[in-house]
């Protein structure tokens, strides 16, 4: 996919990987849209607009993805990036963590890219990469909400992927690895690299069953 003027969306752009994401596709010249919970660490990024929503209600989400098409007219790829980490043992269980958890990380990017890969799907053109984490979705002791969300966003994932794979809509994972950012002090690779694989994924334009790193 050639993204210059391309419509994007990418989500939790305030920071770490969905921060250096935004700036790579500015800088291949995307009409990029960023959101976030808050303004005030996007309006430096150079996107074509600025999008404040609290991602942990999923009306929200669909206020977001409405929002974006009305200013744009469409929106061509979504990155669903913005995820929190809860780490708790599920017999410890506290529910207004766990309903966070799954907001957050799996219902709100449900409604978003279902909302807008319609509308990729009646055009034959467009991306949707949910950012998945492998390697604890199987289950990881301590870190239940967190793993339990991620399951459910990469069975979100490859469910979309048959619905409209086949109608010209890229659906894939994308694995970003152990990242340094807030969910991850201890991260051992920076976000620019990871953001730069992840647009070539993108502008590459191919649909996968299993999650792309």
């Amino acid at each position: 996919m050639e993204l210059t003027g391309k419509v994007v969306l990418v989500t939790g752009a305030s920071r770490g990987i969905g921060r250096a994401t935004a700036q790579a596709l500015v800088a291949r010249g995307a009409t990029v849209a960023v959101a976030a919970t808050s303004e005030d660490a996007l309006g430096d990024l150079g996107a074509a607009s600025t999008h404040a929503f609290d991602l942990s209600d999923p009306a929200n989400a669909l206020a977001l993805a409405e929002e974006v098409e009305g200013r744009h007219g469409r929106v061509d790829v979504l990155v669903n990036n913005a995820g929190v980490r809860v780490d708790q043992l599920v017999t410890h269980v506290d529910l207004d963590d766990l309903d966070r958890s799954f907001q957050v990380n799996a219902l709100s990017p449900y409604v978003l890219a279902g909302r807008l890969a319609a509308g990729m799907a009646e055009r034959g053109e467009g991306v949707v990469v949910n950012l998945v984490a492998p390697v604890v979705s199987p289950g990881r002791r301590g870190m239940g909400p967190y793993a339990s969300s991620k399951a459910a966003l990469e069975s979100l994932t490859n469910t979309l992927r048959q619905e409209v794979g086949g109608k010209g809509v890229a659906v894939f994972g994308f694995d970003p690895g152990w990242v340094r950012t807030d969910l991850a002090p201890d991260g051992k690779e920076e976000p620019g690299p990871v953001a730069e694989r992840l647009v070539a994924h993108i502008e590459a334009g191919k649909g996968s069953k299993t999650p792309l790193s």
